[in-house]
């Protein structure tokens, strides 16, 4: 039913259909009050409507009438006439039911079709309203702006709001009568532009709604000055996030679950004010959020982890805790992409209705520097920054979707369809030429010889600096519908830690190790071993062997120049990283049972490797369950180990064994429960620790 209606409802409701989507409805209106930003001698007004119980008060007979009329085929019909046919119900009330009611309006609740009905019944409404000619809303060229729709979330752009505004309440009322559709005058409000208190005044008293100077649209929040739009919202946001990470601050959780938190509950509202209100131009903003992150990942203390190391995707043995800035930039390209296609006519021409040029020259041509209009609006002042920050890493030279013609044409004499490089530019023995006027001619009907010649000056000058030949990720992102945001977060995250590729700590476990460890091993690392184990606490430990992140004598020496910076164990040695936990000899000491027990319980003949036991890296060539208990046992002895760490005394392998059980036991609840769920996992063998401890209690005992 969705593909059907998809040729059905138009442009204007970007609810429950694909590729249709929230942030459109919000990026229009924000446009239109630019627009009479720059129109201050025309006055406008936006109309909240709240419908009175929307969905519950649907007519029947016109929906299914409507059905009829389009022919959508006696299937869905049949389907559709089963459901409304007849419903009842009986209310509850102190454990007594009520006598049958006759259910006669609204769609059914939870109903998956309920929505698509909805939406194909308030179609009729916006159909009458862009075909009525006395209904005036915004015009800008060819095109008409009078109403954005989101389910039952509808605003109406009236032009003279106090000549017409009857007008649009009678249609409003008139639909009514036939669809059920009743408008709550009491919860709807009128949000006015460019006209005095008087004017509101009149204009309240003619249509009988409230005017005021903010409304909330689809959880944004609007008033007449698009300036006001960052305090509204990200200010406001922000302010209750603060208080959340400060109410969350008592709570007992790991380094890797408020990394969670901020992914659950931080990205989530900040990403949707960042898809709908990329207007940010001031850096110092990310500055601030990123400090009051810090604050709550790091409980307030110094910082163990390099920023670029925390955001880095944990396939890159980062920890993937989401970078606001970079989300918000993903967010702003995302507009940008509408002004390199083409395609979305009614946002580029509304978005551009006071340039004098088009959108190509300001993305490729430089021609802000010129034309400083292009910036004097929040949106595009916005995207086109971010624009310029990457245009020339994604594209050394000219690229292919640039149409040259659309490029240097006034605004006014645009075409159906631009000719691009692409379409013009050929490959003649390796070097690039354009095609002749006729074999435009054939693609692109009305080129005129000047035009042409226009064509062959922007052509001369881009070959200059050669064309594009291989596919970039920016053209995959403009014929891209699905997960766009992702792709491109995923993108700017990959140059913004492209310098960690091989990380600060990497080098100095290698210098201690003495050899090179692998790009392959450490991703064997990252993206095995770091799966294999469910629980914060394994992985976590994992994580701050990886990044050296314990405390040693010798870094508090660095900050405490009286500090003894002597091994805590031996009290001979200087106490760096690798000393302390590999070659102390009290450390080598509990090593070597660690590393005796295993090849026990593994009966296998393993190097005793610091590599081995310190990261779990290993050339064995082990089975999966093999490889699951090795990674168990010797994060167990770290845990244990860690929990000594400034004592001079070390665990023995009973502590080492009775973590290894809670370990186990919470293996086992763990494949328990995600079997219960019907997730496929499969079981961890645990009989060859088993038996090595009952044979360990056997010796004694003889003993």
């Amino acid at each position: 039913m969705k593909k059907f209606l998809m040729d059905l409802i138009k442009e204007e409701q970007t609810g429950f259909l694909p590729n249709r989507h929230l942030r459109d409805n919000v990026r229009i209106i924000i446009d239109i009050i630019e627009y009479y930003e720059v129109n201050s001698q025309k006055e406008m007004a936006l109309m909240a409507v709240d419908a009175e119980k929307a969905f519950d008060n649907i007519n029947w007979d016109f929906f299914k009438i409507l059905m009829k009329e389009i022919d959508i085929g006696y299937q869905f019909l049949n389907a559709i006439e089963a459901i409304y046919k007849e419903q009842t119900a009986k209310i509850l009330i102190n454990g007594s039911e009520s006598k049958t009611i006759k259910i006669q309006k609204g769609t059914r609740q939870g109903c998956p079709l309920s929505p698509l009905i909805f939406i194909f019944a308030i179609e009729i409404l916006l159909n009458v309203i862009r075909e009525d000619p006395n209904l005036k809303g915004t015009k800008i060229r060819n095109l008409h702006y009078k109403i954005r729709a989101f389910a039952d979330d509808l605003i109406f752009i009236i032009e003279n709001p106090t000549e017409d505004i009857q007008k649009w309440i009678e249609k409003i009322n008139d639909f009514g009568l036939v669809a059920g559709f009743k408008l709550n005058k009491k919860k709807s409000m009128i949000l006015t532009k460019n006209m005095n208190k008087k004017e509101q005044e009149k204009l309240k008293e003619i249509s009988g709604i409230q005017i005021t100077n903010k409304i909330n649209y689809l959880g944004i929040n609007i008033t007449a000055k698009n300036s006001q739009l960052l305090k509204n919202n990200y200010e406001e946001k922000w302010a209750v996030i603060k208080k959340n990470l400060e109410d969350w601050k008592t709570l007992k959780l790991s380094l890797l679950g408020r990394i969670s938190v901020i992914k659950m509950n931080i990205l989530p509202k900040m990403l949707f004010l960042f898809q709908n209100l990329p207007i940010i131009r001031n850096q110092t903003l990310f500055q601030k959020w990123k400090k009051d992150l810090s604050k709550f990942v790091w409980q307030g203390k110094r910082p163990r982890i390099k920023h670029t190391n925390l955001i880095d995707e944990t396939k890159r043995g980062g920890l993937g805790m989401p970078d606001l800035r970079l989300y918000y930039e993903a967010c702003a390209l995302l507009y940008v992409k509408d002004w390199t296609t083409l395609k979305r006519e009614s946002i580029i021409n509304l978005e551009g209705h006071d340039l004098r040029t088009s959108w190509h020259a300001y993305l490729w041509y430089d021609k802000t520097k010129l034309e400083k209009i292009f910036c004097n609006h929040f949106i595009r002042s916005a995207a086109i920054k971010i624009w310029n920050k990457y245009k020339a890493r994604i594209y050394p030279k000219t690229p292919l979707w640039i149409s040259p013609l659309e490029a240097c044409q006034r605004r006014l004499s645009g075409m159906e369809k631009w000719p691009l490089y692409k379409d013009i530019v050929v490959q003649v023995g390796g070097q690039p030429e354009m095609r002749t006027q006729e074999d435009i001619n054939v693609k692109f009907t009305n080129i005129s010889w000047f035009q042409h010649r226009q064509l062959r000056e922007s052509f001369n000058k881009d070959r200059k600096q050669g064309f594009m030949d291989k596919e970039t990720f920016w053209d995959r992102i403009m014929t891209s519908e699905k997960k766009v945001i992702t792709k491109l977060y995923r993108q700017l995250l990959e140059w913004a830690t492209e310098e960690e590729t091989v990380k600060e700590c990497m080098t100095k476990w290698a210098v201690n190790f003495g050899r090179t460890i692998r790009m392959e091993q450490w991703e064997i690392m990252w993206n095995r071993k770091m799966k294999q184990m469910y629980s914060y606490d394994l992985k976590e430990n994992l994580i701050k062997m990886f990044y050296r992140w314990y405390i040693t004598p010798q870094k508090l020496g660095y900050y405490y120049k009286d500090m003894n910076t002597a091994c805590w164990k031996c009290k001979q040695h200087e106490g760096t990283f690798f000393h302390m936990w590999w070659t102390c000899d009290k450390a080598k000491k509990y090593w070597k049972t660690i590393h005796e027990s295993m090849q026990k319980i593994l009966k296998t003949n393993h190097q005793f490797k610091p590599e081995f036991f310190l990261l779990g890296i290993t050339e064995l060539k082990l089975t999966e369950n093999e490889e699951l208990l090795i990674n168990y046992m010797t994060t167990a002895a770290r845990i244990i180990y860690a929990k000594y760490w400034r004592q001079e005394e070390t665990p023995d392998a009973d502590q080492w064994l009775l973590k290894l059980m809670e370990i186990k036991n919470m293996d086992r609840l763990t494949y328990i429960i995600t079997k219960h769920q019907g997730v496929p996992r499969r079981s961890t063998d645990w009989k060859p620790v088993l038996v090595y401890i009952q044979q360990r209690r056997m010796t004694t005992f003889i003993q």
